[in-house]
């Protein structure tokens, strides 16, 4: 647990900093700030997993969110993972719809992700269809409820490397949720507490969920830092199978402001 206390003082320090500058900024100015969507934008991150017995592997996520309409936009994601003691374990893609807030309240989801995992015995290729909805309720100015239900269909092909979409193989159907608690910095970022069973790329069985705490930041116009230390179980919260700390940094490069 020695990566969840350093990336924990790691919070604690950029959150301290964070609300200094808040103070300053509203104390100098009194103008509301106006809320800035991304048309375009890449999330690029690295995860570094520790199981249970201690073993590691690594990974690198590439996710270009992209606004295609006023009412839709597109995520494709991309997903190369490494062991220590093996080059190439596991490749996962994904293609996700999403709608707009309607309401500023709810969106809908709709996610195909493709898994091809070479680590396991025996090898297999999965692939997992989510539809789920999203919705966001403020409690106060400064803090978010976030509560999201859906339905994941998922396809599981073993002895095979296939990377194409399939709707073959052993079927396993079963809805997945997620809930958060999160507080707003300013217009800047935000801290998240985080329990449930899925998140940017695969959906995990209602067996083995996660707890989660994220730390998003904007540092200026073009760069927001990204990150999140999790914690997955199984089925209870004292029967521990992967931590995950995840780091990285989201690129804007194009916005709009609406005032």
């Amino acid at each position: 647990r020695k990566i969840l206390k350093a990336f924990l003082l790691l919070q604690s320090i950029a959150f301290i900093s964070i609300k200094a500058q808040d103070i300053k900024t509203v104390a100098g100015n009194n103008k509301q700030s106006s809320s800035r969507n991304d048309a375009s934008s890449i999330l690029i991150y690295t995860r570094t997993i520790t199981d249970a017995n201690g073993n590691l592997r690594f990974d690198q996520n590439l996710v270009p969110n992209i606004k295609l309409t006023g009412f839709l936009r597109l995520e494709v994601g991309f997903r190369q993972g490494e062991r220590s003691q093996k080059i190439g374990a596991y490749n996962h893609y994904k293609i996700e719809l999403q709608t707009k807030y309607f309401f500023k309240t709810v969106r809908f989801i709709g996610r195909l992700s493709d898994n091809v995992v070479r680590y396991t015995s025996p090898i297999y290729s999965k692939s997992n269809y989510l539809f789920i909805a999203e919705s966001k309720f403020p409690i106060s100015t400064s803090f978010q409820l976030l509560a999201s239900f859906g339905y994941v269909f998922s396809y599981q092909q073993d002895n095979l490397q296939e990377a194409l979409p399939s709707l073959a193989g052993r079927v396993n159907n079963y809805p997945t949720y997620k809930i958060a608690l999160r507080y707003l910095l300013n217009d800047k970022g935000f801290v998240e507490a985080v329990y449930g069973a899925y998140d940017v790329f695969n959906p995990y069985l209602l067996a083995t969920p996660f707890t989660q705490l994220s730390f998003d930041h904007e540092i200026n116009e073009k760069f927001t830092f990204y990150s999140y230390f999790r914690y997955q179980f199984n089925e209870r919260i004292d029967a521990p199978l992967n931590d995950f700390l995840g780091l990285g940094v989201r690129l804007h490069l194009a916005k709009q402001r609406i005032n």
